[in-house]
């Protein structure tokens, strides 16, 4: 069995994978946070876009998008238009400025240090404009028992056999997403992804030190606030220009 990269041989099967996620959902609820302060012709920077399907959604709110994500598999598997950056984000390669960041689905959560984070934000500040906003969404706790539960799963797809095992180590707080994947000419990959739960408080902590603040955290999907209990949470950052 070869041992891959992170999402080297994952994107063949990430269509399959993700097949239940509703998108326009999604991209419906992350344009009701931000459209009283990003108008229509705002720029737009997408962090760990994946294979750019939520990009594909969301410009129908704002058609000035650059997605960017640190594998290059997964921006060439889908081959639609878009303005893709191959790049890590705690090393943004950026001298313009955004009036809106954002990165989806606990992709902040492959940070795995805390010194990464506060890099991730205070490279985050300094692309930001002044009135702009940066909005993420990190996995709990809670959630990394639930995807335990659930994502202990094998299955097929084009062809190709696939194993995910989900676990969780409370002590050192790392999730770890594991996949075997098999091809029809005998051919195996194994990946493995690693994600840091953060306690709820170290993201505030952490982004009090930078030039953002908080100015709403939500449930994820929701618009009640999220708490330590939450399974996932939806931050939304500006920048603090008094501080």
């Amino acid at each position: 069995m070869v041992k891959a990269k992170p999402y080297q041989i994952l994107p063949i099967i990430y269509p399959h994978l993700m097949r239940r996620i509703r998108y326009k959902t999604w991209a419906d609820y992350i344009y009701e946070i931000v459209r009283k302060d990003c108008r229509r012709k705002s720029d737009v920077l997408e962090l760990a876009a994946g294979d750019c399907t939520f990009a594909l959604y969301f410009r129908k709110y704002y058609q000035s998008i650059i997605v960017t994500d640190i594998s290059k598999w997964m921006l060439k598997s889908n081959q639609v238009r878009l303005n893709k950056v191959c790049c890590n984000m705690l090393c943004l390669p950026f001298k313009s400025k955004f009036d809106l960041i954002y990165s989806n689905f606990d992709s902040i959560n492959y940070i795995l240090t805390q010194k990464g984070l506060m890099n991730l934000f205070n490279e985050v500040s300094a692309i930001l404009k002044d009135n702009g906003i940066f909005i993420f969404d990190v996995s709990l706790e809670k959630n990394s028992y639930i995807h335990v539960r659930r994502n202990n799963r094998v299955g097929k797809y084009q062809g190709l056999n696939y194993q995910q095992t989900s676990t969780f180590n409370p002590k050192s707080r790392i999730h770890i997403n594991k996949f075997n994947i098999k091809f029809a000419n005998g051919d195996e990959y194994s990946e493995i992804h690693k994600e840091k739960i953060y306690t709820f408080d170290t993201y505030f902590k952490l982004i009090e030190k930078t030039g953002l603040y908080v100015a709403g955290c939500y449930e994820a999907f929701a618009f009640k606030p999220g708490n330590k209990d939450s399974d996932r949470v939806q931050f939304i950052l500006k920048k603090n220009i008094h501080a």
